[in-house]
């Protein structure tokens, strides 16, 4: 049994009159979203406003998370409320509606008050919409908002899971932003700070499933999905600890992906995020050859490239220079004098490109192994590129770090991402000067280390909650690294951000 899949340009091209019909507005920075929120509420409702956030805990607290919906289910603070997920609902609505076909009979779990059950129920006319909420008021606007837009094939219910149980069946169950309870969990640790493994411990599976609520509500939707049916899911894990809480528990529950799971990005307010994957999964009966779980890390395209200019570009240029150059290309610009772009792949483990103008700029862009292609791309690039473009180039690279004061303690590179434990392991004549491993005020296991390397200095920083950080220094400023380890032994949460 197959399902078809819509063109989701179409919908994305939709979604945007709807959400802006809601009152949202899609803001790109800070100042101009807060703005907008002194112009929209009074000082008191602006008080009361930040005070209810303030206080809900991060949905911990059942109670206080039903008020503070309810609280705000009202139709003047909607677009204050919701405008900061403008990018979110563009992107998770586009995604979802294109995979509702062929349902015909839909479960909205936790749709608020309704923004995205509507927009869904008006894209399929054909296909029964039934939306649940725990806030009672959340329910009330939706159901007024489906009369006010004259759609009828939905309807609203109020239901908590659990103790509720939900009535009837359904070939499709949504649920976004709905099942975890706890939003601060960081779920299953790793076995040890060296690994991203997690060992198999249905005890601690379970106990983390009732902490955040996932067990009882899980159940609750499982149990009203029919047979051959499936679900939706797309909650916050991109932390790999609840994102392999949540795998587990779909799979010990006989669900499976039958697409692969989708990482999204969009953006609240001047914030990029990284969230989900959402998730389309139904049991082995429904016919599909599921896709694999995945327990490794995210890892995004580009996340690791790190760029440096000045002195920090200078030192780290000089080491990189002492291996092979895989490629050498020069030009020469009106303004700014001749130039030339080296490219070479350190030690086999760390692609850079390294850009010295004979005006005295230097700019350095070096990454970890999954960026080669990134830099094979830039190297074809700067091979037949033009004046202008060049110059646009340096720009898009370095412009904000060309006119910055010089910052003697910026790293020669700097990774905050997991591949920077592939980059630890892999760095040449390792000679480790000072460790220590001790557990933080969160009972994590945390691991640091000042060391040398090839002509370099080196801080790693690791946890079993998947933390890793890789500093990288020439040795005449490993100093500024020797403080940073001192420092961190100081405190108790790890090293400092």
């Amino acid at each position: 049994m197959g399902y078809k899949r819509e063109e989701t340009s179409e919908y994305h091209a939709e979604l945007y009159p709807y959400l802006r019909s809601w009152g949202l507005r899609e803001f790109h920075d800070e100042a101009s979203y807060y703005d907008w929120q002194r112009e929209t509420l009074s000082k008191e409702e602006l008080r009361d406003f930040q005070q209810l956030i303030e206080h809900r805990c991060g949905g911990e607290d059942v109670q206080g998370d039903i008020d503070f919906y309810d609280r705000l289910a009202r139709r003047d603070l909607i677009p204050v409320l919701y405008s900061q997920r403008f990018q979110y609902y563009l992107t998770i609505g586009t995604f979802v509606c294109g995979r509702i076909a062929p349902a015909n009979k839909v479960l909205d779990f936790g749709c608020g008050v309704g923004i995205l059950t509507l927009f869904f129920a008006q894209q399929h006319p054909g296909v029964e919409f039934v939306g649940f909420d725990r806030s009672s008021r959340s329910i009330e606007m939706a159901c007024l908002e489906a009369e006010k837009r004259r759609i009828r094939n939905v309807r609203f219910e109020i239901s908590q899971l659990p103790p509720q149980q939900i009535s009837g069946t359904y070939d499709l169950i949504l649920s976004t932003h709905a099942l975890f309870q706890a939003e601060w969990e960081p779920g299953i640790p790793s076995q040890t700070w060296k690994t991203f493994q997690r060992p198999c411990d249905p005890y601690r599976q379970e106990q983390l499933e009732i902490l955040t609520g996932l067990q009882g509500r899980l159940n609750a939707l499982l149990q009203a999905l029919r047979p051959m049916g499936r679900m939706i899911l797309f909650e916050k894990t991109w932390n790999l600890g609840r994102r392999i809480l949540f795998q587990r528990a779909l799979d010990t529950r006989g669900l499976f992906p039958v697409s692969s799971p989708v990482f999204c990005r969009y953006r609240s307010v001047d914030e990029e995020m990284i969230d989900g994957p959402l998730y389309e999964v139904a049991r082995l009966s429904y016919g599909v050859e599921p896709f694999e779980w995945n327990e490794e890390p995210y890892r995004g395209s580009g996340e690791t490239l790190y760029r440096c200019t000045g002195i920090a570009a200078e030192r780290m240029g000089q080491v990189l220079l002492r291996d092979t150059v895989r490629a050498s290309i020069t030009g020469v610009h009106s303004q700014s004098g001749s130039w030339v772009f080296r490219f070479g792949l350190w030690n086999e483990i760390v692609p850079w490109g390294l850009c010295e103008y004979s005006s005295g700029l230097t700019g350095l862009v070096i990454g970890g192994g999954e960026d080669q292609d990134l830099i094979d791309q830039l190297v074809e690039t700067v091979r037949h590129i033009t004046e202008s473009d060049f110059q646009e180039l340096v720009h898009d690279f370095w412009g904000s770090m060309i006119q910055a004061p010089e910052d003697p303690s910026m790293p020669c590179y700097e990774n905050h991402h997991p591949s920077a434990q592939i980059i630890y392991e892999s760095l040449p004549s390792k000679c480790i000067q000072q460790e220590t491993t001790f557990k933080d005020d969160m009972g994590r296991e945390m691991h640091i280390e000042l060391g040398t390397t090839t002509h370099l200095t080196y801080l790693y920083c690791a946890n079993t909650f998947d933390q890793r950080q890789l500093v990288l220094i020439d040795d005449g400023r490993a100093q500024v690294l020797y403080e940073y380890y001192r420092e961190s032994l100081q405190r108790p949460h790890g090293p400092p951000a």
